[in-house]
């Protein structure tokens, strides 16, 4: 009888050990997004015109584009969540303990108007991944909704020259 009242507790521990390994593969969530060359590859997954003109952005779905942006420490600049080409003020934004949260109010030569920016994701001591929402509120028609997935991944130190924040060399393909 003392055999059969063991075999719960023995199920029970065997059921604790797998969680403990499961945990222990996780990968440690960074408290700030890490200073550095990060190179940020974007995909357009959603293209909408908001208005019956041609589109002032025309990006269609599948585009996509390199950069390259140097994070100094503390606050990384806004083209790592915006982009390249674009003139911002960042408005509210988390950036901690894994957790991205960006809004921005930008310009783009040769567009009249606002454009604005959502940056929603999160990111780890070398890697980050995000959605990027961009709206425009152009005074002529061509207005566009678009979103994007960006992957990103630390490469090493800043490469010289792009200390001050971005190294935005931009690439479509």
């Amino acid at each position: 009888m003392r055999k059969l009242a063991c075999i719960p507790l023995l199920f029970v521990a065997a059921c604790g050990d797998g969680e403990a390994e499961k945990n222990a593969a996780a990968p440690a969530t960074a408290a700030s997004l890490a200073a550095g060359q990060w190179e940020l590859t974007s995909e357009v997954t959603a293209f909408r015109a908001a208005d019956g003109g041609a589109p002032r952005i025309d990006t269609p779905v599948g585009t996509r584009a390199t950069q390259s942006v140097c994070v100094g420490a503390g606050q990384p600049p806004i083209e790592f969540f915006a982009g390249d080409g674009f003139t911002c003020t960042t408005g509210a934004s988390y950036i901690r303990n894994g957790r991205m949260n960006v809004t921005a109010s930008c310009t783009r030569d040769g567009l009249e108007g606002s454009i604005q920016i959502m940056a929603d994701g999160t990111f780890q001591a070398d890697s980050a991944e995000f959605n990027r929402n961009i709206g425009t509120m152009l005074s002529t028609d061509g207005d566009v909704e678009i979103t994007a997935r960006v992957d990103g991944r630390r490469t090493g130190d800043c490469t010289p020259g792009t200390e001050s924040g971005g190294n935005n060399a931009a690439t479509a393909g």
